[in-house]
Formats: C-alpha cells, structure tokens, sequence
C-alpha cells in the first residue's frame, strides 16, 4: 500500500513538474510581449534641390556712342574790352551803365584830366607867343635883312611849342575811353568814381548783340577740337553747330577767360537768343555701328580682368570679354561674346 502510495506521490510530483515548467516556459515566451517592440530605422528622405533660375538678357547688335553734355553761354563775336593803356588815373566818370546800347566814338569813361586840361591852355598861349616871336622875326628878315639865325630859332621854338600841344591834346583823348563799335554794354567796373583805375585794367567791355557764339569753359574744353560738330539745345529745340575755337588757336592778345574757352558757331539761332543766353552742348566723341553691345552694370572688373557671367546649356559660365567704347550705360564687345548668347544679370 505504501508502493502504491509513493508511486502515486511520484506521479503527482512529475505531472505538478511538467505543470510548473510548461508554465515557466509559457510566461518566458509570453514575457516578450511587454518589451516594446524594436521599430525599423528608416532612411533619411533625400531633399531635392531647388532649381536655379538666371535673368538674363540676350547679347544683340546695335549703334553705340560715346557723347558729353556740358554748359555752354552765348557771347558776342566781336567785344572789345576798354581800358587805359599808357597810365591809369583816378576815374572821373563813367557814362554809361550795364546793358545800355552805345554808338561807335561815343565817349564811355574817363579819368581825372585836370592837370593836362590845365596844361593845355598854358601850352596855347606858349604856341601863340612863340608864333608872334616867329612872325616877327621872318618879318625883319625879309624886309629888314634881319638874322637868319634869329629866324630859324624863332621857327624851332614855335614848331615844338606846336608840337607839344597837340601830345597834350593826345593825352586827353586817351582818358576818355570811346566806343571802337556800335554794340551794347555787358561789363561796367565796379571801381568808384575817384578811386585809382590802373593801367590795362578793363572799365568797360562793349559787345555786339547781333553776332553771337557760344562758349564752354569748364570741365570739358579738352574734349573738343577745331572743327568738331556738335548739337545745341536751346529751349528744348536742336540746333547743328561746330567747333570755332579751342584754347589751342586762341590769339596771344586774348583774354585769360577766351585762351581757357571753347567757342562754337551755331547755325540758325533763335533771333530771341540774346548775350548770356544758357544752352546745352552734346558732342560725340566715338561713334560704332553694327557692333555687339551690352550694358555696362553686367560687366565685372577683377584687377585688369572684365567678365560677365554666361548662361550656356543652363549652367553659368564666367566669360572674360574685350571692350571698346563706353559710354554711361553701355559697353560695346570687341571680344568674347556672340550675337544672341545669354547674360546673365541676376
């Protein structure tokens, strides 16, 4: 009964084993499930870069010029400038005021003259005395036989008294400034009556209003040259005209102001032009026709390199080219670009 016992006891025991072990082994297995569960590492996605996009322009032909525009002001073509040239004195008076229109041999100025009027009148009365002495004496020489001598001494004395008077009348004449033309008054110094007026210093300058020229005399005089043709605006209007005279042909006896100017004849002007009249000048100075041309803010400088950027096959290209004339805005190409390639400028 014991056997049986036991052997009973056995069994129970190896099936409880098995239990607890199936058991085991179940919840092992199970236990997995409350790990949490190892994702898939997935590829980056790749980013696609954006397409790239040029403004451009295309490269064309056409007709480029090389032009100034400077200031230029209407002067007469004959004006005399009047001044004292043997000695100056005090100015007495002047006749005339600015823009008054005056008449060949009118008198303008003239300085204080006091002393040669004075002057004269003592050498009138030397010339009547020295008369009266040679007179005499060629009266006692015919009829008396007086001293030839006598007579000659009596001439000589009269014919240089003569001689005197009339070199002070010249004087005279030479402190009176007069009008050499029919013209108009553009200049009056500003020296008041009783100041000193030095020699060769200008009292007054006299114009004629009907024959006018324009003058430029700033920054651009050395651009031009005899002969030049040039384009005047006056009022909005267009006018031909050419180039007279540079400081190159200016004459020695020129004023300061004429040897730094240029001056052009312009054809046509206006009758309602006057002196001092403002007015536009526009001179070409290179012209090319049929040429490759682009605008200058494309080109890039490098030390002595010029390149512009090039859009060939849609990839940008860097292109070193040759330039001739240039003017603000454009450039003509002589080397390194064709007619109808593409520039890129953003």
């Amino acid at each position: 009964m014991t056997r049986i016992y036991q052997s009973r006891c056995s069994k129970v025991i190896r099936n409880m084993t098995a239990i607890v072990l199936a058991a085991f082994f179940t919840t092992a297995l199970s236990g997995c499930y409350f790990f949490p569960k190892e994702e898939e590492v997935l590829a980056p996605p790749i980013k696609v870069p954006d397409e790239i996009t040029y403004e451009t322009i295309e490269v064309k032909r056409g007709t480029i010029e090389n032009t100034i525009r400077c200031p230029g002001s209407f002067v007469s073509v004959s004006q005399k400038d009047l001044f004292y040239e043997d000695r100056g004195g005090r100015l007495k008076e002047v006749y005339v005021v600015l823009g008054q229109n005056v008449k060949k041999g009118e008198v303008l100025a003239e300085i204080d003259t006091d002393n040669i009027v004075n002057d004269i009148k003592l050498q009138e009365l030397a010339v009547q005395r020295s008369q009266l002495l040679y007179d005499d004496a060629k009266t006692r020489y015919e009829i008396d036989g007086g001293s030839r001598t006598e007579l000659e001494m009596a001439r000589l004395d009269y014919e240089s008294n003569l001689l005197r008077l009339e070199n002070l009348k010249t004087e005279l004449q030479k402190a009176r400034l007069v009008s050499p033309i029919d013209g108009q008054v553009i200049y009056v110094t500003g020296t008041k009556l009783g100041e000193y007026v030095n020699a060769f210093q200008t009292v007054v300058r006299i114009a004629d209003p009907m024959h006018l020229q324009l003058r430029h005399s700033q920054d651009k005089v050395n651009s031009f040259s005899l002969g030049m043709k040039a384009t005047v605006k006056i009022d909005n209007e267009e006018y031909e005209a050419e180039v007279t005279m540079t400081p190159a042909e200016a004459p020695e006896d020129a004023d300061e102001q004429s040897k730094k100017s240029v001056f052009l004849r312009v054809d046509n002007i206006p009758d309602t032009v006057r002196i001092g009249k403002n007015a536009t000048i526009s001179l070409t100075l290179e012209r090319q026709e049929d040429v490759i041309i682009i605008p200058k803010q494309v080109i890039n400088n490098f030390a002595n390199r010029k390149f512009v950027n090039v859009l060939k096959d849609n990839i940008r290209e860097e292109r070193d080219i040759e330039v001739g004339i240039q003017n603000d805005t454009e450039a003509e190409v002589i080397k390194g670009l064709e007619e109808g390639e593409l520039i890129i400028i953003r």
